[in-house]
């Protein structure tokens, strides 16, 4: 199976290169990166909706953007703090490597080698640092690739639990870092004057965050007015888990 995806990154790779250099170029050059130092200003004064949608974070996407074509689409990649696109061109397939299969995020991305070399030098026990990429009208094709849209990406990675308690990092302190993480996201999307935004099972799973408890803290931190509409967190089970039903049950509420 990885050998597959191997060559299929390898082919969409020349595919993005071919068809979409010059939108990758703008993507480029107006994506923003941000860290700790940044401040945000509230302005929001209603709640955002907040719904549970059993799709992929692209189709999730997608599906908004023909639905509200007039308003500013953005979704969350799952970030590798350390590599861009994670292990996209070896052929894993997490979230942030099928968001690189589908879209020219990883033509993107990989040409901000300072950001990933900062990261790289402040790895802070794998808790890592609220740092992210802020990339618009990323393009999003069919396999042959075809235009389907064009959707905002936030790159941010969660806090790595799994590898943090071998520092012992306790959970808890892990669970404070990637709260305040979520509302770096919000704080992001808002500052991008974003109306819907994708979200989804961040941090749970491989990174060693339990799923019931990452739903009720993206709860918490959209229990604050926003100017964000809506937030779909979009959760598909694979390998046997209950993420969605967590997740459904969650925002059910």
């Amino acid at each position: 199976m990885f050998h597959n995806y191997t060559v299929m990154a390898n082919q969409h790779t020349i595919l993005m290169k071919e068809k979409y250099s010059v939108n990758t170029m703008l993507s480029i050059q107006q994506s923003r990166i941000y860290n700790e130092q940044d401040t945000f200003l509230h302005t929001g004064h209603k709640y955002s909706k907040l719904k549970f949608v059993n799709l992929s974070s692209a189709h999730a996407a997608v599906d908004l953007k023909k639905k509200y074509f007039a308003c500013k689409i953005a979704l969350l990649n799952f970030a590798d703090y350390l590599s861009p696109g994670g292990r996209y061109l070896q052929g894993a397939t997490a979230q942030e490597e099928i968001l690189c299969h589908q879209s020219n995020l990883y033509q993107i991305i990989s040409t901000l080698k300072n950001y990933y070399k900062w990261n790289n030098q402040h790895i802070n026990y794998h808790l890592y640092r609220n740092r992210a990429i802020y990339s618009p009208n990323v393009v999003f094709t069919n396999l042959d690739g075809k235009l389907i849209n064009t959707i905002d990406v936030i790159t941010c990675a969660a806090p790595y639990y799994r590898k943090a308690k071998l520092y012992n990092i306790s959970y808890e302190e892990a669970c404070m870092t990637l709260k305040d993480r979520m509302y770096f996201v919000k704080n992001i999307a808002e500052d991008q004057q974003i109306d819907y935004l994708v979200l989804g099972a961040w941090g749970a799973g491989a990174f060693g965050f339990s799923s019931k408890e990452v739903a009720k803290m993206w709860h918490d931190a959209f229990s604050h007015p926003s100017s964000i509409k809506e937030v779909d967190f979009t959760v598909i089970d694979i390998h046997g888990s209950n993420n969605a039903q967590i997740f459904k049950s969650e925002f059910s509420k």
